[in-house]
């Protein structure tokens, strides 16, 4: 090692980029093996989900001095399948600040990082935020457990509340919850016209006679489901009925998004509801 690489970059920073590059290199090889693949998780694949160049990923694999962004950071602990303490290291070691823990953003703006935060906060309660056409933008760890479905590209609520046959069983009433969606894109529709994500989505849910008929008998439009209560039945709580309330808030600064948090009243404490999941 060169003196002068040494002057440049510092011993501390030396050290800790020699043990950045080790972490990446043995959380790919250990995500190789989860994947059944024959060696690492090709460098090339979580170059390419950073959304990086692969300039940028080889440097920044070697512990060479690059831009490090939360949003990126998040994509490239998602492709890893890092885990909570492994994804906190990444952060720590990279941007010197603990990762949003458990919730994944699909927006490059860093100003809704403030909000990953609020989801995070709400611990083992269930929370998201959507964009207008309901697709699915940031979530907590618990939305992640309860609705595994959403750390899925481009997952959208509409979409599968509409078409996913799991929609069907987790959501008690379900045909009630269908009805209220197609009010709410209705009003959509009379907002925004039809070209756009949530019509397309409405156009794929229409093949299904059922929902067809549903949208062709009413003409009831609904704005949100602010203090709705419903039920469900979700694998991660043993598939026994939930019942829980939705509250709908909107962002000042983000007028176009929703900030959706699923609770339950004081009648039920997380132990009741969450306790024979514990530890899994």
């Amino acid at each position: 090692m060169s003196e002068d690489r040494v002057h440049r970059y510092g011993v501390s920073d030396l050290v800790a980029a020699s043990n950045l590059t080790r972490y990446l290199k043995s959380w790919r090889a250990a995500r190789g093996q989860e994947l059944g693949l024959n060696g690492p998780l090709p460098q090339a694949k979580v170059q390419i989900a950073s959304g990086k160049s692969d300039k940028w990923y080889r440097m920044f694999e070697a512990g060479l001095p690059v831009k490090y962004e939360a949003d990126v950071l998040q994509r490239i602990a998602d492709c890893l399948g890092l885990d909570h303490a492994e994804r906190m290291t990444l952060f720590l070691m990279t941007m010197g600040v603990p990762s949003p823990i458990g919730v994944t953003s699909n927006r490059d703006d860093p100003e809704l990082l403030p909000i990953s935060w609020v989801l995070d906060q709400q611990g083992r309660r269930p929370a998201y935020v959507s964009d207008e056409d309901w697709g699915i933008v940031a979530f907590n760890e618990a939305m992640g457990k309860w609705f595994p479905w959403v750390a899925e590209p481009n997952a959208n609520l509409m979409r599968w509340t509409l078409l996913h046959p799991d929609a069907r069983v987790q959501l008690e009433s379900w045909e009630k919850h269908c009805r209220v969606y197609l009010g709410m894109i209705r009003m959509e529709i009379a907002r925004r016209g039809t070209d756009s994500a949530i019509a397309r989505i409405l156009l794929a849910a229409l093949e299904d006679p059922l929902i067809s008929g549903f949208w062709e008998e009413e003409t009831t439009v609904v704005s949100n489901r602010d203090g709705h209560h419903f039920r469900v039945r979700v694998p991660y709580n043993d598939n026994k009925p939930t019942d829980v309330i939705s509250q709908v808030c909107t962002p000042a600064k983000f007028p176009g998004l929703r900030l959706v948090f699923l609770t339950w009243g004081d009648g039920m404490d997380d132990f009741e509801i969450l306790g024979t999941t514990e530890g899994q």
